[in-house]
């Protein structure tokens, strides 16, 4: 067996880039010589949802699909997936990896997708493992000859792997109301703890108050607030007219985003 220390590219589907391919090692003293590297192509993280995004609970795990093409002038014997959280590949924070299921193609070309387990209570045991993870295949060909294929230098070759957030059923009181009356909005968020398995509060985000008159069309912003301590936003606003009020999360670079259900007013 040889470790192609050679350069091969791929392509991702969605984005259509150049995924740099580096070896991990050099080729052992008498290794037969074959410096035709496994190539990947059209790959694909969780389906392309959301650009790579994959949601978390706290104590369920997640399956995550991956597939890309891989060819090889001596076909392909076998695939390995991982994905590997830190910039130090020699030293990662953390590593999921999954054997690929592959379906040959042509003599040199299969399709290959594994899926990856993302479980809170073995790889992600710690919250500050949320965020991005950098994509790698590892190809073996006929021959038994490996090419890894290393995505850190291409943002195309990721999973952004987040907490899952929670948005509590919207509470809007006094109801019914009068007309000019100030109505109290509330909701709570929790989010995802990896290293409890448990949902915590969301402290010191910020959430919108958004409301939509009537019970059609698009809901509108009326204030920015920031939940508390206790994962909690109030405000207070005018009662104007019925309509329909609840809480919107965009989520974070670390945490996935989250709306919670309306609470629809009457207004005397």
């Amino acid at each position: 067996m040889r470790i192609r220390a050679t350069v091969a590219t791929a392509t991702a589907a969605a984005l259509s880039a150049a995924l740099a391919v580096t070896a991990l090692a050099v080729p052992a003293a008498g290794a037969d010589q074959d410096d035709s590297a496994s190539t990947f192509s059209n790959i694909d993280v969780n389906h392309d949802w959301q650009d790579y995004t994959v949601g978390v609970d706290a104590a369920t795990k997640r399956l995550i699909p991956i597939s890309a093409t891989v060819s090889d002038p001596q076909g392909i014997k076998s695939v390995t997936v991982e994905l590997r959280r830190g910039d130090d590949a020699e030293k990662p924070d953390a590593v999921i990896t999954a054997g690929a299921n592959c379906h040959t193609t042509n003599a040199i070309t299969s399709w290959c997708e594994g899926l990856l387990t993302a479980n809170p209570k073995v790889n992600l045991h710690n919250n500050a493992l949320a965020g991005l993870w950098y994509l790698s295949f590892i190809a073996t060909d006929g021959e038994g000859n490996v090419t890894r294929g290393d995505g850190l230098y291409d943002l195309t070759s990721f999973a952004r792997i987040k907490r899952t957030t929670y948005m509590s059923q919207t509470d809007a009181n006094p109801e019914p109301v009068k007309k000019g009356q100030n109505l109290t909005v509330k909701a709570r968020m929790t989010v995802a703890s990896w290293a409890t398995n448990t949902n915590v509060p969301l402290v010191g985000h910020q959430v919108l108050l958004q409301y939509r008159q009537g019970t059609s069309g698009p809901f509108k912003t009326v204030q920015k607030i920031k939940t508390d301590r206790n994962g909690w936003a109030a405000a207070t606003v005018k009662a104007t007219a019925d309509g329909a009020y609840r809480y919107d999360f965009a989520g974070t670079n670390l945490t996935m985003p989250a709306a919670g259900f309306t609470d629809y007013v009457d207004v005397k």
